[in-house]
């Protein structure tokens, strides 16, 4: 987080929480050139108005995918002395992608990895549930991946020598789709934490913006052939979706046809009050129905005991509304999430504290379902969000494993930001295959 934010955000919160902060600035800062977990706070507007919601992302690996190494192109100065990754070249190339269907699988950091879950049961007991990744996909999906350079100073990633950091949201937000669709996910020269805040913000952005652009055109050369697309994103990643969306989905009227529906978490994606279309898209709406074609999820979620403080989370475009829409109740109300899913270690204790289970678990991820009831609702400045509450039924002897009060997930620092995914994966899961269906895959 940038240290002027960071500031500010101290003003209101405990000693302990702004420790805490400053321990995940300093892990960057002192990390030398390895990635980390964590982004900054900040938007900015490119075309329409795009904003990145700029939190922290999960990190949660298996550690059955090893990391490799990537040359990619040396970085650049401009005349203003600002420092940029040179834009990487070859997408045609599945060495510059962690997901790519032209990899071995051994090589696939998707296919590669164990995505074997215990879940917990409302009895008590367990039952183990294995991935199953699709034989003949009908559809595919392009994923960016959020801030995992937590170094301080402003920049970009410049390599790719250990991508255990890239791992951690990849396999916590876009892995289990693998189940029905063929991934996509791109390398790219993304921003450091230390650029939010700074002045070289919104040309570092777009440095990295030209990163995903490339990728998503090489995608449309060489792989696309007319398939069904959905788009996901989280938080930096949201930014980099968005904006491909804006400039390169939304004036293409095939592109457009063939968008199953966008899934843009973790950002300040926006729409006018009391509509579903009209704000950070011009002509895309929000999904109301499991059914529904060409929309967009998008999300930032708090406990709803703990709802967003002042200054918290903002629209990318004043006066309007940041979107909600709800998972598992997309024409409104709430309803219990169908499936979480966590993850059962951490590769960064200090910025994401490792979950802590009742029962002894050797998956690396735990599901529960029907324990956690997901609701839009506003906080004190009328902007939505979607509230986790903890809602089993009777005689469910199973705890809450999230520490809602822990200092990462204060309602005036980040909430529960960096579980964006986690809540409400199965709903994301069961609507894509919704959405699937829909199209006649």
């Amino acid at each position: 987080m940038s240290a002027p934010i960071l500031a500010r955000r101290c003003e209101r919160l405990s000693s302990r929480v702004c420790s805490f902060a400053a321990v995940a600035v300093l892990l960057g800062a002192c990390g030398g050139g390895e990635s980390g977990g964590t982004e900054g706070d900040g938007s900015t507007t490119t075309g329409t108005s795009t904003s990145t919601g700029a939190e922290p992302t999960t990190g949660a690996t298996t550690g059955a995918t090893t990391g490799t190494t990537t040359e990619v192109a040396p970085t650049s100065t401009g005349d203003d002395g600002t420092t940029t990754g040179a834009p990487l070249e070859g997408y045609d190339d599945p060495a510059l992608w962690l997901c790519h269907p032209d990899k071995a699988v051994a090589d696939d950091a998707c296919l590669s990895a164990d995505l074997t879950a215990t879940e917990l049961l409302p009895d008590g007991g367990t039952a183990i549930v294995e991935h199953t990744i699709a034989a003949a996909p009908a559809f595919d999906c392009f994923y960016v991946y959020p801030t995992v350079d937590i170094r301080f100073q402003a920049g970009q990633t410049e390599n790719f020598d250990d991508i255990d950091q890239e791992l951690d949201p990849l396999l916590n937000q876009a892995a289990h789709f693998t189940s029905m669709c063929r991934m996509f996910a791109p390398l790219y020269h993304q921003v450091t934490i230390g650029t939010y805040g700074s002045d070289q913000l919104e040309t570092l952005l777009s440095a990295a913006y030209e990163d995903v652009q490339a990728a998503f055109e090489s995608y449309l050369e060489r792989h696309a052939d007319g398939r069904p697309l959905l788009i996901l994103g989280h938080s930096q990643g949201t930014y980099m979706t968005t904006r491909l969306i804006q400039e390169v989905v939304e004036p293409d009227p095939a592109l457009r046809e063939r968008l199953l529906a966008a899934i843009l978490l973790g950002g300040s994606f926006s729409v006018p009050f009391g509509a579903d279309v009209g704000g950070t898209l011009s002509t895309i709406p929000l999904c109301t129905s499991a059914e529904q074609l060409g929309c967009v999820l998008a999300w930032r979620t708090y406990a709803a005991e703990l709802p967003p403080e002042e200054g918290a989370q903002a629209p990318d475009i004043a006066g309007n509304d940041v979107a909600c829409t709800n998972p598992t109740a997309l024409g409104g109300g709430s309803a219990r999430a169908r499936g979480a899913y966590f993850p059962n270690f951490t590769h960064q204790e200090a910025v994401f504290p490792k979950i802590e289970f009742a029962a002894a678990i050797d998956t690396p991820f735990v599901i529960m379902r029907d324990y956690y009831g997901l609701s839009c609702q506003t906080d004190g400045a009328g902007q939505h969000f979607l509230a986790v509450a903890i809602e089993p039924d009777p005689g469910d002897v199973r705890q809450n494993p999230i520490d809602f009060e822990a200092p990462l997930f204060a309602p005036a620092f980040l909430g529960l930001h960096v579980l964006d995914y986690n809540f409400a994966l199965q709903d994301l899961l069961d609507l894509a295959a919704a959405k699937a269906e829909a199209a006649g895959l």
